[in-house]
């Protein structure tokens, strides 16, 4: 008798603890809209409360009611929408990942029915931007994968209408790819393409030389302040003269000492 209450104790338990396993996974781009699904409503319902809850912290981050006889809602969603059970995010961000769970009860007619599902969202993004060269007649590129936890990325790095430059397979969430002329020129549009996971992105960046104003830009601040250098200088070499000057004056109106 004992043993068998233990086993049920042990079943009842692991029940509860058990970890969701069959939840919908989502990936996501950082900055889309994302639609995070939940079941659909029954079709014999008057009355259903819908709820949303950001499962790491045990928070209710969406509640509503939808009354189907006086086709009216009411709730409250502080920064999501929802779309009778469906959950929108706009402008993901990369702290919107993790588990959520959506509950739905029927409240009318009786009796109370509750239903359930689990969403995991992953929010990553991929990014390609020019670096800082020592070197003006090379261009820096690095390509950033953000989101992931640590897993084998394989960059490939692609010239558009001259195929793959340059691949490369690491735990690293980067790659970088260095290019000196005459090996690119202006007008080039290089593509970086990341693969993990059976999953696929890819970000792509034109390249251009330094423009005209920007190089410039560049070359006038020093002389800027090179003129400002002598001009203060000069100022102080007026100012002395100029004290000099007044000192000699005050000394003939004096005449010589007695």
């Amino acid at each position: 008798m004992f043993l068998k209450r233990a086993t049920n104790c042990l079943l009842f338990l692991t029940l509860i603890y058990l970890p969701h396993t069959d939840a919908e996974f989502i990936r996501a781009v950082k900055g889309a809209t994302v639609l995070l699904p939940c079941q659909s409503l029954p079709d014999d319902f008057d009355h259903v409360s819908v709820k949303w809850i950001n499962r790491a912290t045990s928070k209710t981050i969406c509640e509503w009611n939808f009354n189907k006889i006086t086709e009216s809602s009411t709730g409250q969603c502080p920064r999501f929408k929802i779309n009778r059970t469906s959950l929108i995010i706009e402008n993901v961000e990369f702290s919107d990942s993790g588990d959520y769970s959506c509950k739905t009860t029927r409240l009318l007619p009786p009796p109370s029915v509750e239903n359930s599902s689990d969403v995991k969202l992953q929010v990553e993004d991929l990014s390609l931007q020019k670096q800082n060269s020592s070197n003006d007649s090379c261009i820096l590129l690095l390509c950033s994968l953000e989101g992931l936890n640590p897993e084998l990325v394989n960059f490939t790095w692609i010239r558009e209408g001259q195929g793959s430059l340059y691949s490369s397979t690491s735990y690293d969430m980067n790659s970088s790819l260095l290019l000196c002329k005459p090996d690119w020129s202006d007008g080039d549009t290089i593509t970086c393409r990341a693969n993990y996971s059976n999953s696929q992105t890819q970000t792509h960046i034109k390249l251009t030389s330094e423009s005209g104003s920007d190089k410039e830009s560049r070359l006038d601040f020093p002389v800027c302040v090179a003129f400002f250098i002598i001009f203060i200088i000069a100022i102080i070499f007026i100012w002395i003269l100029f004290c000099m000057c007044k000192y000699k004056t005050l000394s003939c109106c004096r005449g010589p000492s007695t």
